[in-house]
């Protein structure tokens, strides 16, 4: 297969395929964009509302735990500074008891305990006195009232002038414990007016944002209008240049079925009359005549027969007349006319493998795709050598190869070996009389069986070819036996 490659189709988009992308893709951006923007500002909706919340929970926390507590402190000291004052009266009306000394004890303790309590809120306040100084005045009263009272009977002048001092200082502990209380209302109040204020900025800025969010929906939906409209042209348009190279494919399709029809009688004609001119004896150089058109005429007939099994080929999968049979029966048939086809062209030809399971296949046109691999093996391999048929089962599939010793293709050429028309460099070697049809064909027989072919190549090696087949179920649960059609061990080796 020498020369270079004669046929490459090729495609032409039109520049109207370019209008259709670039409405999509803008349609494509706005849609992105307005997706974008909706995020952000869910986000940023997020945000704002997140920080509205934990300002509102901040002001409310103060408000629970000092606010109030400052109120509540203040009147607790009240109460307790009013409860011992009125131990404070008691004794001086009725006399220092026992009973009365422990009540009026206990009530000075109980004083202490609530300064200290308000002495834990850490309050420091101009418009209050501290809480120090609090726990100095009580300390001070009933450090000059307590010694006072036992001289009740002994001095009662010197008590009633202490009492009315005692009574006194209680008067402005009184006033400083209502000034606390004062203050944790103002500062409840205050607490309270905030938390309606960052409720109302977040009520506000939620309905903002939320605003904002529905202004980016509607956007959203227009600009998903607008893709979908877009796309709805696309794909019309699409349709319309799908259509448009189906009608193209069948028409080429149509004519080169029509052709390789009408060829076929005039083909037959011209094989006719040589056979008969060569059975009529005659001028030898007639008859070398008569010999180069039946020769031709013989090869352009394969050639239509190739063409037009490549046509139905591109119209859908080509007719298979599939049969349920076993996978070595397959081989056998193979291997008899492939030796011969190897030997006409000066080669010998290894059958080698052991293969069991079972195949639905048409075994005409795989025998087809096996003999097209052993030609253009045998073509190419150097006179004498040798050409491997090599089969074994792979997994659930049924592996044939056809391995050369021949010079090998050109990597940059392997991958298009199986495509139509063409033909690999002289580098491969001597005779090239072939259509560049034959692997392609190969290739759609081996792909309408469901399964795939593949070549390997080395330069000044060789090149193998390998079809994978799936194989079938065995009927009801049998098991076949292998077949080795050779002594030698069932191997794909890897030359």
């Amino acid at each position: 297969m020498n020369g270079r490659r004669k046929y490459e189709p090729t495609v032409n988009p039109g520049n109207e395929r370019s209008v259709p992308g670039a409405i999509a893709r803008r349609s494509w951006v706005i849609l992105g964009a307005a997706i974008a923007a909706l995020f952000v500002a869910i986000a940023v909706a997020g945000a704002v509302a997140l920080a509205q919340s934990e300002g509102v929970r901040a002001t409310v926390q103060q408000a629970l735990t000092f606010d109030i507590e400052v109120e509540d402190e203040g009147e607790d000291i009240q109460i307790a500074a009013l409860n011992l004052r009125h131990l404070h009266d008691d004794i001086a009306s009725d006399g220092p008891s026992d009973a009365a000394l422990r009540e009026y004890d206990q009530g000075y303790v109980d004083l202490l305990h609530q300064v200290g309590e308000l002495e834990q809120l850490g309050i420091d306040h101009p418009r209050i006195v501290s809480p120090p100084e609090i726990r100095a005045l009580a300390e001070r009263y009933y450090a000059e009232f307590r010694p006072a009272i036992a001289v009740y009977a002994a001095d009662p002048a010197a008590f009633a002038e202490a009492s009315a001092a005692g009574l006194q200082q209680l008067d402005r502990l009184d006033s400083a414990a209502q000034g606390v209380d004062q203050l944790g209302e103002l500062l409840a109040a205050a607490s309270l007016e905030r938390v309606q204020q960052a409720s109302a900025t977040e009520r506000w800025m939620l309905i903002a944002v939320l605003s904002g969010v529905a202004l980016v929906g509607v956007a959203l939906i227009a600009a998903a209008a607008r893709v979908l409209a877009g796309l709805q042209g696309l794909y019309a348009r699409e349709q319309a240049a799908t259509h448009a190279l189906a009608r193209t494919l069948q028409t080429k399709n149509d004519f080169i079925a029509d052709a390789s029809h009408e060829l076929r009688t005039p083909l037959a004609v011209i094989q006719g009359n040589a056979g008969i001119g060569l059975a009529t004896p005659g001028d030898p150089l007639h008859r070398e005549v008569l010999e180069d058109i039946a020769a031709e005429a013989a090869r352009m007939g394969a050639l239509v027969n190739d063409l037009l099994f490549l046509a139905r080929s591109d119209a859908g999968a080509p007719v298979l007349e599939r049969e349920f049979t076993t996978a070595r029966w397959l081989v056998r048939r193979v291997a008899s006319p492939a030796e011969r086809l190897a030997r006409r062209h000066g080669a010998l030809l290894v059958a080698t493998g052991a293969v069991d399971g079972y195949l639905e296949v048409d075994p005409a046109r795989l025998e087809q795709a096996v003999l097209i691999l052993v030609d253009n093996a045998a073509r190419y391999a150097p006179p004498g050598s040798r050409v491997m048929l090599e089969s074994a089962r792979v997994g659930d599939r049924l592996a044939i190869a056809v391995a050369d010793a021949g010079p090998g293709i050109p990597p940059d050429e392997l991958p298009h070996i199986f495509d139509r028309f063409y033909h690999a460099g002289d580098r491969r070697g001597r005779r090239n009389d072939g259509s560049g049809l034959g692997l392609s064909i190969a290739r759609s027989i081996v792909q309408a069986h469901g399964g795939s072919i593949s070549a390997e190549s080395r330069l000044g090696v060789g090149t193998r070819m390998t079809i994978l087949l799936p194989l079938a179920e065995p009927p009801n649960g049998e098991t076949e036996p292998t077949l080795t059609l050779t002594s030698t061990p069932p191997v794909l080796s890897d030359r």
